[in-house]
């Protein structure tokens, strides 16, 4: 099943709830983000004077598209710390996934990963996945 949580991005003045999917495969140094092509249409990204980087991943190599940053906030009630992330693209990914990074940053604790189970830090309960969403052109 894997763990997501519902999130609120920021893009200037374009704003969207979306789920994610925490992945702590997705080493990073900085908080990133992966974003669909059209969520980050929908949230007004240029693609013009787009930088292409490789990137190494499980089974060989992808471009990527590195787009700028985002605010990205939990959608949970009483939670209001943004964290600015990079954002990068790769086209045929339908889904949003935050890097280790940006997953520690937003205070998420991963309790039981097969079964969807998460808390924020200092939590005493547990909260249930949400829902994937994908992002088709």
């Amino acid at each position: 099943m894997g763990v997501r949580v519902r999130i609120k991005l920021r893009y200037k003045s374009r704003e969207v709830i979306t789920s994610a999917l925490v992945n702590t495969g997705y080493e990073g140094i900085t908080p990133e983000i992966h974003l669909p092509l059209a969520l980050a249409r929908r949230l007004g990204y240029s693609f013009e004077n787009v930088r292409i980087e490789r990137y190494v991943v499980v089974g060989g190599e992808v471009n990527v598209l590195r787009l700028g940053q985002v605010y990205i906030t939990l959608d949970v009630e009483g939670f209001n710390r943004d964290v600015l992330a990079n954002v990068i693209c790769t086209p045929g990914e339908y889904e949003v996934i935050v890097n280790d990074v940006l997953a520690e940053e937003l205070g998420i604790e991963i309790v039981a990963p097969r079964r969807g189970l998460w808390r924020i830090k200092g939590e005493g309960g547990v909260r249930e996945s949400a829902e994937p969403m994908f992002w088709l052109e």
